[in-house]
């Protein structure tokens, strides 16, 4: 049973964005399970041990990830190239097609290892009470929707209160990302507060916009010696009971 509580609100603050990836939602409880049922059901894949394929393509992964996330990659160009190469490494080759297909039937299965969080939903749930809660992410439109309705949270966002960078055509960091949500809810950067994971996207960027903003920190890194300060750092979701 989750304790209630009553919620009186942080100082100022009108609105709360969160990030999606790894903040509401977690790769980690079902990007592994999913990738190796894909790699089983696949044409091009299920005739390789799966395990096999999943460490390699995880090794490939840590190389792609950071030009994807210094922007020198697509995101399509992330997953197709991990791909390509864990194949070759297997002295398998696959083309581009291929692995747009792979990653469909990867979208596709991955949804059905995603799980709603009672708690989750519960904290959002007495959230809502006080504040407006926005959705802020980096994605597909279809995708993100998809995984939100997996979370079975969609219900606590209003239709305008989800803001994904494929439809509005910017991305975080950029700050005109943050500046939309803002107008969209005719709020001052100062009313505004920013949880998620990533120091770039959710800690820095909207820092500069003017928000305050909480950093969702499950790996326990250091804070970069940049001279931004987030608000408040925390290691699970829930200690936003604490603080909010």
């Amino acid at each position: 049973m989750v304790e209630k509580r009553r919620y009186t609100g942080l100082h100022g603050i009108r609105v709360i964005l969160f990030d999606l990836d790894d903040t509401l939602i977690h790769f980690d409880d079902y990007w592994k399970d999913s990738l190796i049922e894909t790699f089983r059901r696949h044409p091009a894949t299920k005739a390789i041990d799966p395990k096999i394929l999943f460490d390699l393509l995880w090794e490939r992964n840590k190389v792609y990830e950071q030009l994807y996330h210094n922007q020198v990659i697509t995101l399509r160009e992330f997953r197709n190239q991990r791909l390509i190469d864990t194949m070759a490494l297997m002295d398998c080759e696959m083309g581009e097609k291929t692995a747009d297909d792979f990653n469909d039937l990867h979208k596709e299965t991955s949804l059905h290892f995603m799980k709603a969080d009672p708690e989750l939903v519960a904290l959002l749930t007495d959230l809502s009470a006080v504040y407006q809660l926005v959705i802020v992410t980096n994605g597909l439109k279809t995708r993100q929707h998809d995984k939100i309705d997996a979370l079975g949270i969609k219900a606590l966002f209003a239709k305008d209160s989800i803001l994904i960078s494929e439809e509005v055509g910017h991305e975080k960091p950029d700050i005109e990302m943050y500046n939309q949500a803002l107008s969209r809810f005719s709020v001052r950067p100062e009313e505004a507060l920013f949880i998620g994971d990533s120091w770039k996207n959710d800690v820095e960027g909207p820092i500069r916009a003017g928000l305050r903003a909480i950093w969702y920190n499950r790996k326990n890194e250091l804070i970069p010696r940049n001279g931004i300060q987030p608000y408040a750092m925390i290691r699970t979701i829930h200690e936003l009971r604490e603080i909010l």
